[in-house]
């Protein structure tokens, strides 16, 4: 399944996206904020909007979801979890799949950010993850409409059914200040340093999209045992008894940051 990401001018800092069936052009929307943007990338790839897949309920999220169905006719899926928040044609639980054309692509629910929440996750021809604001480049959503054990507990189930190659696709462009939250509990972090370079010198459009094993040497959140992590929040003074006390102790410290 393809994966055409867009930057949304005049957002939040939203990424759209569309999945694609290669063999057919059926698309998926995922979390409409312009319909008008998401209808003219669509026209330039020459793919058509069939269905709408919703990551959860948040106003950014689902801002022109009415509009964009109205114009396309395309059933609305969405996690079950997020009834009586906004009209779907279908409700989704944990492990339902859902056929694109001629591929397939699974539902996972994500709660944490939300209590809501979900993602999509697809195998080919690569691995993909459309990842909402459960995962970011070099970060996690935050847990302000929701908690930060319950989206622990997300995150350690995505990085252990995910392939290690999917490619994250996020709901914001948000790398630049997860990366400088990075550096500044681990300065010494190569592989975060070299990335930020990087980054600096990209547009939003142009942002290169990380791996799930990329990750793991940059995001803080999914280095829950480096040593050097641990004793960087000891100084802190955050209990680090355990995993999850970490994960819980970093997402504070981001929130102040």
């Amino acid at each position: 399944m393809q994966v055409i990401r867009t930057y949304v001018p005049d957002s939040l800092q939203n990424y759209n996206h569309l999945a694609v069936c290669e063999q057919t052009g059926d698309a998926a929307a995922i979390d409409p904020f312009d319909a008008d943007h998401l209808l003219e990338v669509a026209r330039e790839h020459d793919v058509t909007i069939k269905a709408i897949w919703i990551t959860h309920e948040h106003g950014d999220h689902i801002r022109h979801l009415e509009e964009l169905k109205a114009r396309t006719r395309a059933p609305v899926y969405a996690p079950l979890t997020c009834q009586k928040r906004f009209d779907a044609d279908i409700w989704l639980e944990d492990g339902n799949r859902l056929t694109l054309g001629e591929q397939t692509a699974e539902f996972w629910t994500t709660p944490g950010h939300t209590p809501g929440h979900g993602v999509f996750y697809a195998t080919e021809p690569e691995p993909v993850l459309l990842s909402g604001d459960t995962l970011f480049n070099a970060g996690v959503g935050n847990a302000r409409s929701g908690d930060p054990q319950t989206l622990f507990h997300s995150i350690e189930r995505i990085v252990e059914r995910a392939n290690p190659d999917a490619r994250i696709y996020p709901g914001h462009d948000y790398i630049l200040n997860n990366l400088g939250f990075t550096l500044s509990i681990l300065p010494n972090l190569d592989a975060a340093a070299r990335l930020r370079q990087q980054a600096e010198r990209e547009t939003p459009d142009t942002r290169t999209t990380t791996t799930l094993a990329q990750e793991a040497g940059i995001n803080l959140f999914l280095r829950l045992d480096d040593p050097d992590l641990i004793s960087a929040l000891e100084e802190r003074g955050f209990d680090t008894g355990d995993r999850e006390a970490r994960f819980i102790a970093l997402r504070r410290l981001r929130d102040q940051w």
